[in-house]
């Protein structure tokens, strides 16, 4: 590897975030086949080479930590993504006018142009209707309901956190603690989404 220039590698890293950014935002959106593996090597190589380096600088160890930190999210979050995308179970909501707006700052930043700056967010598309209420019986039923939640998750920016496996188990575990206070046969739970917070509604079947 050439030789370390902190300065330098600090901006390169954070203009080679802010393309990835983009990138995986077109990839996302349907724009783009692929996801940007080999744009996100250089960057993986200088995240590595520092560190596995000790800065002389503690305000140099701050900022590199600082900035791996946020990398290391963005990845988790772009995997997760990824992992969604692979297994069929959604589909990215995000609007055409945010992929054009997307293109034409990833242009300006391969033009060394900086960014603009950051306006009001777009209003989230609408989320989906509540579903009719289903009682927790796994299968078909529990996957539904996952399906669209994860949809009502990221129609509202967010990253999902539970795979099926996790959601199911979330599921039977309010449906005992609800059964166990209150008298029913069943709990019917439904997706609800209020002030940009997505939830699960649950409801006791007499």
């Amino acid at each position: 590897m050439p030789e370390m220039d902190f300065e330098r590698d600090i901006q390169r890293m954070q203009t080679l975030l802010n393309i990835l950014k983009h990138e995986y935002d077109l990839y996302f959106a349907g724009s783009r086949r692929d996801p940007p593996r080999k744009e996100q090597k250089e960057l993986d190589a200088l995240v590595r080479a520092y560190g596995n380096t000790s800065l002389p600088k503690l305000a140099q160890q701050f900022r590199f930590t600082t900035f791996n930190s946020s990398y290391v999210m963005r990845c988790e979050q772009w995997n997760k993504w990824m992992r969604a995308r692979e297994d069929g179970l959604v589909q990215d909501p995000r609007l055409l006018a945010s992929v054009r707006r997307a293109k034409r700052e990833l242009q300006d930043l391969e033009r060394g142009h900086p960014p603009p700056p950051a306006s009001a967010p777009e209003p989230p598309p609408p989320a989906p209707a509540p579903a009719k209420q289903a009682p927790v019986r796994g299968g078909r039923h529990t996957r539904a309901l996952f399906e669209e939640f994860i949809n009502a998750k990221l129609g509202e920016g967010e990253v999902p956190k539970w795979d099926l496996a996790s959601f199911e188990q979330h599921l039977a575990q309010q449906k005992a603690a609800i059964l166990q206070k209150y008298p029913g046969s069943d709990v019917a739970f439904s997706v609800q989404t209020k002030d940009g917070k997505v939830t699960l509604k649950a409801k006791v079947i007499k």
